[in-house]
């Protein structure tokens, strides 16, 4: 990464060191109207394409204006995209908007970093209150952004976007709100996003301003550098020395060390390997291919034979090359040789380094090039190969790992391998958790659901089904799925006040069973890394007949299995089935998974809707409980209408994001809301 001087906010401020500017502030040079969109521009023969353009063209001179040296769209017709296509780039805006406001700007011809009102209510049902800056429209990955970084309306803001590969980091006014995510591909979810592409200022039938639009190309060595770095580097070794073939074995005398690089000789071929074997690792190569180059990457390799049938083998394949024209699509590059096919259109030029990354955990395979994730699949459900059956290679747990000449001289550098699940993961520095000071934070604000985002196991970052809502000045859940409501910041040292009750509907397995929920606290780690449903965190169980339990709650990556831990030390009983108990002064241990009922829940609780025990402190069906979580360093103590029911201590981590769950029953929040310790208000619980 370079330093770069961040814009000036004038118009006709000169681009900054590198950069080149967009927009001249005197005309509309080098812009252009919009035609369809990427897919449906593709399908368009040349004559049809410059005939759509020629109108898209006289469109957007009648509507597009440049005025004092500032962009000005009157709303009245379509986007203004650049006649340049781009694909990895750093670029920077200035925006503005006025009341109602809705925009957005398109990254490779595709929607879209969003722009909008921030405080315009009818816009809330979308999100609007979370903040300008993230990716609207992904769904899989984050769609909203890590902070609300808006000016106000009428007042000049300025985004810092940087696209490489799929992912996307952008600053907004200084402030980061997209860190480094995957952007996905609207107009053909099934595919990555565009490798290149046109950028947009987008057309929402909204007024609009642009200035002071500077753009910088990366080019490919420094985008290898920003993707071997964008992710953890923890655990990963070299495998490949760069002076000579210590620790491989193989067909060596058909493959030379050439600047730091292993090359197959021309007309040579043969498979080198590590004299290490690996079972599940991430694997993160340059290569780089002549014209009509062909090698490839032997996985879980036995050292014997052909790697396709004694291992799996990933092509390293010139694909666009003519003589290649015919293949079976499980033949071109980054593909399972004869078993599942990857995305095509996602090498560099021949001559240019490519970067790629693979993860192998169990049978899972995914395969990310330039930055693109071009293959993610489940090897144990392929049925057949392009040859007939599967070759039990297909099915190795573990093996070497190396490369399958062809007699071309493919090169490769930077060979490491990061073994997995690997040590434990480290949660980040509690440095970065905020603590209530001289007031409460408030979480939930009465109006909209500005502090959170979601995470639903079948929908991940989108909620389609409006699990979560905001109705008279209240959380509505409604319980149908399995997931949270989780805050954007992390907190720590804070006295925590929540007031829920139950409402009537129960879903799907939960349907006849006891109504379910509970606030995580202290939660850490990716989104999902529980189940692919929560957070690896400590949970204050809601639960009918059960308020109160601690359920401590490891984790691990989706992905890597790389474990999440979290720990609390209690001290407990045991009551007549032998279920830990919380007993002040009672016997201490220590938990990494596992549940601490709270002290009066009743031996004969039965998982049955509506059920109550004879001595529950939770408020009766239908009226109003107040839960607290006291969290003062690693020391945890919980509250049920006003009755101190659970305590823990030393809990790691200490701090984290707070996750209120949808656990298939409808649930009604009116406060949610973080004091500083030793100052939150005593007031009576009303009911309605």
């Amino acid at each position: 990464m370079f330093a770069f001087q961040h814009p000036q906010t004038v118009a006709r401020a000169e681009a900054p060191e590198g950069f080149t500017a967009l927009f001249n502030g005197s005309d509309l040079s080098g812009w252009k109207g919009l035609v369809g969109n990427p897919k449906t521009r593709a399908a368009m023969s040349a004559e049809e394409l410059a005939a759509a353009q020629k109108t898209a063209d006289e469109s957007m001179r009648a509507h597009w204006k440049v005025v004092d040296g500032v962009l000005q769209f009157d709303g009245k017709g379509q986007s203004l995209c650049t006649d340049k296509d781009y694909g990895d780039f750093e670029l920077y805006v200035d925006w503005k908007i006025l009341e109602g406001g809705d925009s957005g700007i398109y990254l490779r011809g595709s929607p879209q970093v969003q722009i909008w009102d921030t405080e315009f209510e009818n816009y809330f049902r979308h999100g609007a209150e979370k903040g300008s800056g993230a990716l609207w429209n992904n769904k899989d990955n984050p769609r909203f952004p890590l902070v609300k970084a808006d000016k106000p309306v009428g007042q000049w803001n300025t985004f810092y976007i940087r696209m490489v590969g799929e992912r996307v980091t952008i600053k907004l006014n200084d402030q980061l709100v997209t860190d480094n995510v995957v952007m996905e591909n609207l107009w053909e979810r099934n595919l990555p996003i565009y490798p290149r592409g046109q950028i947009e200022l987008q057309n929402h039938g909204n007024t609009l301003y642009f200035r002071n639009i500077y753009v910088r190309e990366i080019a490919a060595d420094e985008a290898n550098k920003i993707l071997s770095q964008q992710q953890n580097d923890a655990g990963f070794e070299n495998v490949f020395n760069g002076k000579d073939f210590t620790g491989w074995s193989g067909d060596l005398e058909n493959y030379e060390v050439v600047d730091g690089a292993i090359v197959c000789k021309q007309g040579k071929g043969g498979n080198i390997f590590t004299d290490k074997e690996y079972s599940n690792f991430v694997s993160r190569v340059e290569f780089k291919l002549p014209p009509g180059g062909n090698n490839g990457l032997a996985l879980r390799y036995s050292g014997k034979g052909n790697p396709s049938v004694e291992g799996i083998e990933l092509q390293v394949l010139d694909s666009e090359h003519e003589k290649y024209a015919k293949l079976d699509p499980r033949q071109y590059h980054g593909s399972v040789y004869g078993l599942v096919p990857a995305e095509r259109g996602f090498l560099r030029p021949n001559g240019e380094w490519n970067f790629q990354q693979v993860t192998m955990n169990g049978s899972n395979i995914k395969v990310e090039l330039n930055g693109f994730t071009i293959l993610d699949a489940n090897l144990a459900s392929v049925k057949e190969s392009k040859d007939g059956a599967v070759p039990e290679g297909a099915r190795r747990k573990s093996g070497h790992f190396g490369f399958a000449g062809h007699n071309d001289p493919v090169a490769f550098r930077n060979v490491s391998i990061r073994e997995l699940p690997g040590e434990p993961a480290q949660p980040p520095s509690r440095d970065i958790a905020i603590s209530p000071t001289d007031g409460p934070i408030k979480l939930f604000n009465g109006r909209n659901l500005e502090n959170f985002y979601t995470w639903i196991r079948d929908t991940k970052y989108a909620d389609p089904r409006n699990v979560f809502t905001v109705k008279d000045g209240m959380i509505h859940i409604t319980g149908d799925g399995w997931g949270g409501l989780i805050t954007n910041q992390y907190y720590r040292d804070y006295h925590m006040i929540i007031e829920f009750k139950w409402g009537e509907k129960t879903w799907g397995s939960r349907k006849d069973r006891a109504r379910d929920s509970g606030v995580l606290v202290h939660c850490w780690g990716p989104d999902g890394g529980l189940s692919n449903t929560w957070m690896a965190s400590i949970e204050a169980q809601i639960i009918e007949g059960g308020v109160g339990d601690i359920l401590v709650l490891t984790g691990s990556d989706p992905e890597t299995g790389q474990s999440l831990p979290v720990s609390l030390t209690t001290e407990i009983t045991k009551d007549r089935d032998g279920e830990r108990v919380w007993k002040k002064g009672g016997e201490r241990v220590t938990l990494s998974r596992g549940r601490i009922n709270w002290f009066g829940r009743d031996v004969d609780w039965a998982d049955n809707v509506d059920f109550r025990g004879k001595d529950d402190v939770e408020s009766p069906f239908g009226e109003w409980t107040r839960m607290e979580v006291i969290a003062d360093g690693g020391h945890l103590i919980y509250k049920v209408n006003g009755v101190v029911v659970n305590e823990g201590f030393d809990a790691q981590p200490s701090f984290g994001k707070l996750l209120l769950q949808t656990e298939q029953a409808e649930m009604i929040v009116r406060r949610y809301e973080l004091w500083p310790i030793g100052k939150a208000p005593k007031d009576e619980l009303k009911q309605d």
